[in-house]
């Protein structure tokens, strides 16, 4: 909950910049904007399902399948459930044989995604790596 109140401040203040930085921006149109974005930081904060603590965790049940812990875990998330996935997989690699979705072992303790696993999952090392091979492209060799 910590991380989430965090969250939501930074986010909040960010918002601020953006729509203090904006000219003739109408007032009733931001807050409904920051009113918003609220909502959609708030529902990123996993929401208890029955028989299941509002901890952020979730006990893996014989039968249970990732997409069944979605939709009863964080329904209504604004995120892709493809994003949501990898998120599980790569926050609990313990419950799953060779990082696969589809091979989750039961009776396993699920730490739920948070804003910070969809944000590693979102935006990768990889990408770093493609900028900086562009950046060697003065190193190629050129034929005439």
């Amino acid at each position: 909950m910590f991380k989430l109140q965090n969250i939501l401040r930074s986010a909040v203040a960010m918002t601020l910049l953006l729509l203090a930085g904006a000219a003739g921006a109408q007032s009733e149109s931001a807050e409904k904007a920051l009113a918003q974005l609220v909502k959609d930081v708030q529902r990123l904060a996993p929401s208890s399902a029955k028989g299941q603590a509002n901890d952020g965790y979730y006990q893996t049940l014989p039968g249970d399948t990732v997409d069944h812990i979605i939709a009863k875990m964080l329904p209504n998330l604004p995120v892709n459930k493809s994003i949501l996935r990898q998120a599980i997989v790569k926050a609990n690699p313990h419950a799953f044989k060779r990082d696969n979705p589809n091979w989750m072992y039961a009776n396993k303790k699920l730490r739920l995604p948070g804003a910070d696993d969809i944000h590693n999952v979102i935006f990768t090392e990889q990408a770093d790596t493609k900028k900086a091979k562009r950046q060697d492209r003065g190193s190629w060799i050129k034929y005439p």
